[in-house]
């Protein structure tokens, strides 16, 4: 997933300031975009789902989720042309080393992701995506130096008990799975709300830094006679194929939503992914929902409700 990395194109666009939208028409748009976002990463472990009965392995899933994002993404650059964003990107060598680690980020959150829902931990991913805001306000409180209200702090320590009952009370909960996609999505977000990039181009430049790897990989399968891409069935390779959109299209969605849309409408619009991660888990596949997650979740589903409205509140105001 790449769903919060609320800066880049609505903060500092390469092709000029940031036009203000006008009236309603642009609002309602920007809705359905982010809303688009929200649902396709809402809905992706379906996906994942497949390519797992399908029997392709984790890793190798993750290399063609390069290999044929890169080669969209480079595709969209042109179409949208983008293409002097994308080169004066690529001509900064601050830019470039950063991009360089966010790519690290996002291929761990991608692993860690995959490997969850492989191995039915729906609801971990589901519970990592609700704490990762919170988390990515503690970093911008730790390391930004961002300022927190009294509303805030107690919503996050709500947050805080919710996580602590978990780990105390179920040792099956996958909390292990759902703070490393936090931490992970919350480090990279955090580098890409100091270095603002267009997220198209960026996850361009970071499929780019990750291709080689990704590349290497399967042609290293290939050579060993157990690579899946040429020996499969068709639909294993429709599969693989889809890697790409699976991976870009929300990306872009969201990118067209966040430049239309004020920060605090698209941070309430965020909780629309890990809601229907959540329902998948409990309602297609079955995972336990003890009363040890109900009142983990209630903790973390009021922590946000607290600090969304305080947000809100804020931004009106502002």
């Amino acid at each position: 997933m790449s769903e919060s990395t609320p800066v880049s194109a609505a903060t500092r666009p390469a092709d000029g300031p940031v036009q203000s939208p006008a009236p309603s028409q642009i609002a309602w748009s920007g809705i359905a975009f982010g809303l688009g976002g929200y649902f396709l990463w809402g809905i992706s472990p379906v996906y994942f789902k497949f390519t797992g009965a399908a029997g392709i392995p984790t890793l190798e899933l993750n290399a063609h989720r390069i290999l044929w994002s890169c080669l969209l993404c480079l595709g969209l650059v042109f179409l949208f042309g983008k293409r002097a964003d994308w080169l004066r990107v690529l001509a900064n060598p601050r830019l470039r080393l950063v991009l360089a680690g966010t790519a690290v980020f996002l291929l761990v959150n991608w692993l860690i992701f995959v490997w969850a829902i492989d191995r039915n931990q729906v609801m971990a991913c589901s519970l990592g995506y609700y704490i990762n805001p919170l988390f990515a306000v503690l970093l911008g409180r730790v390391v930004l130096k961002e300022r927190m209200s009294q509303i805030q702090w107690a919503a996050f320590g709500l947050a805080g008990i919710g996580v602590v009952v978990l780990l105390v009370g179920a040792s099956e909960s996958g909390i292990h799975l759902s703070l490393a996609i936090a931490v992970t999505w919350g480090f990279y977000g955090l580098l890409r709300k100091r270095y603002p990039v267009d997220s198209l181009i960026g996850l361009t430049v970071e499929t780019m830094v990750l291709l080689p790897f990704a590349l290497g990989y399967l042609l290293w399968l290939g050579n060993q006679g157990v690579g899946t891409f040429g020996v499969a069935d068709g639909w294993t390779h429709v599969l693989l194929l889809l890697a790409g959109p699976v991976t870009a299209a929300p990306l872009v969605l969201f990118a067209s939503g966040w430049r239309r849309l004020k920060v605090a409408t698209m941070s309430l619009l965020q909780y629309l992914s890990p809601t229907l991660q959540f329902l998948l888990a409990v309602l297609l596949w079955g995972e336990a929902f003890t009363a040890v997650h109900a009142v983990a979740f209630a903790c973390i589903w009021g922590a946000l409700l607290v600090y969304s409205w305080n947000s809100w509140q804020m931004a009106r105001k502002a």
